[in-house]
């Protein structure tokens, strides 16, 4: 199965990181803007995603991102679910894996940024950021999908 996804947007806002859970791990939600496709005379129109990062890329979107920068995401989708005055509401975000910035590079007098461009110039360091459940097994859904390792032989 495959439930990828990649956009570039803008912030709406500044980030601000949150520790939750006994570990304090690192979560960043924010609404990122996203341009859609002008057709002929019509107005310019954005859908406004919302995005959730954990653990060392929140920490990096923490560092690096602020309101109107313009970045690229790519991750997962996942549903979300909740109740509100009795009634079950659905509504979706975007689990964040991979982050960067998508502006050309700045300059400021003569010099080249040296801020990181995406969470894969992390310190290796922490080769497990990406790897973990970012929920862990929320939902008791397992990432650990039985039978289907590298010795397996395809049906198809």
């Amino acid at each position: 199965m495959l439930n990828q996804i990649a956009l570039i947007g803008r912030l709406t806002k500044d980030p601000e990181i949150k520790l939750v859970g006994k570990d304090q791990n690192s979560v960043v939600r924010f609404i990122l803007a996203v341009n859609r496709p002008k057709y002929g005379d019509s107005k310019p129109q954005a859908d406004f995603i919302p995005v959730v990062a954990w653990r060392g890329t929140a920490d990096f979107i923490g560092r690096n991102f602020r309101k109107g920068k313009q970045v690229y995401v790519s991750g997962r989708l996942q549903t979300t679910e909740w109740e509100k005055d009795g009634v079950k509401r659905y509504g979706f975000e975007i689990v964040a894996r991979d982050v960067g910035f998508a502006d050309s590079v700045s300059k400021q007098d003569g010099q080249t940024s040296t801020a990181p461009r995406s969470t894969k110039n992390e310190p290796q360091s922490m080769p497990d950021v990406f790897s973990d459940d970012d929920f862990n097994n929320a939902g008791g859904f397992d990432d650990n999908f039985g039978g289907f390792g590298n010795d397996q032989e395809w049906p198809f």
